[in-house]
């Protein structure tokens, strides 16, 4: 009642699970993934062994294929189950159980699987293969790019409620919450897809400010002014602070005065909020009114 994508990137090693459904909250039970060991997803009558003990399996040195042909070996019902499981390295396991609601298949392209079921046709999931392998850029965006491709082609029989992406890095950095590069869900909305894509846009430029913010924090000054996203006409109240700390760490003063011109305008506590900033020792007093104008 699903359809998914599984994929890797070979450029960054980044790798990730997206996914759609008519069903509610698609993203508690289908997607699954862990930094430095692979992704998986399970679905049609899903059942979530298949995605702990799957990743339990690739950290104690087994295959995709023997993880998947040993959850097989003693799931009571892998007729009902469709899994597609990803590694490390881009080895690629897929099963589509005969009990499956049809229309149900999969395809695996370059670097990628796609698998769905009571979908309007096959070209659901050929659409998703074909969507990715010809895109490029940021692996979240090729991925929300090959559901969009999928829906296009019919997408899910019943319709749409909610949707998901899941994407890790390559290795373990030892911090957690740094291996998870894109943890969206959206669990009801008529639009879901279409939320997911601005969830995936807001994600990017959010932690890339952060990134940027960080690295001015650290005195790496011209690093963060390349760090900052492409400045946009919508972003929330944080993101505008911290690209206008940046810009005036940077010596860009003009720039930065501008957005704290917006800024105040769209919110009469930034003005505080910034202050406090200085106040902690975190950046220059100077720089803070730099922002403010004084």
């Amino acid at each position: 009642m699903t359809y998914s994508i599984i994929a890797r990137d070979p450029g960054t090693g980044l790798m990730g699970v997206a996914t759609q459904s008519q069903a509610l909250a698609v993203g508690a039970s289908v997607p699954w993934a862990a930094a430095g060991l692979g992704v998986i997803a399970t679905q049609s009558m899903g059942e979530p062994m298949y995605g702990d003990l799957g990743l339990d399996a690739l950290r104690a040195g087994l295959t995709v294929h023997e993880a998947l042909r040993a959850l097989r070996s003693v799931d009571p019902h892998p007729e009902r189950r469709q899994v597609g499981m990803l590694d490390r390295d881009g080895d690629v396991a897929v099963y589509t159980g005969e009990a499956c609601v049809a229309a149900a298949g999969h395809a695996v392209g370059t670097g990628c699987v796609a698998l769905a079921n009571l979908v309007r046709g096959p070209r659901v999931w050929e659409a998703m293969v074909e969507a990715f392998e010809a895109s490029s850029g940021w692996l979240p965006h090729r991925l929300v790019t090959a559901l969009e491709a999928a829906e296009d082609a019919g997408g899910d029989e019943r319709g749409r409620r909610s949707a998901a992406i899941l994407v890790v890095r390559a290795s373990r950095s030892g911090r957690p919450w740094r291996d998870r590069v894109t943890d969206l869900r959206v669990d009801d909305d008529p639009d879901p897809l279409g939320r997911l894509r601005r969830l995936v846009d807001t994600n990017e430029r959010y932690h890339e400010t952060v990134a940027a913010f960080e690295l001015a924090l650290d005195g790496r000054l011209g690093d963060a002014l390349d760090r900052l996203p492409p400045p946009a006409d919508v972003d929330d109240v944080d993101v505008v602070l911290w690209r206008a700390l940046v810009l005036a760490a940077g010596g860009r003063a003009g720039e930065a005065a501008a957005l704290g011109r917006r800024l105040v305008g769209r919110d009469a506590r930034a003005a505080g909020i910034a202050r406090r900033f200085a106040e902690a020792g975190l950046v220059d007093r100077a720089v803070v009114d730099a922002v403010l104008g004084g």
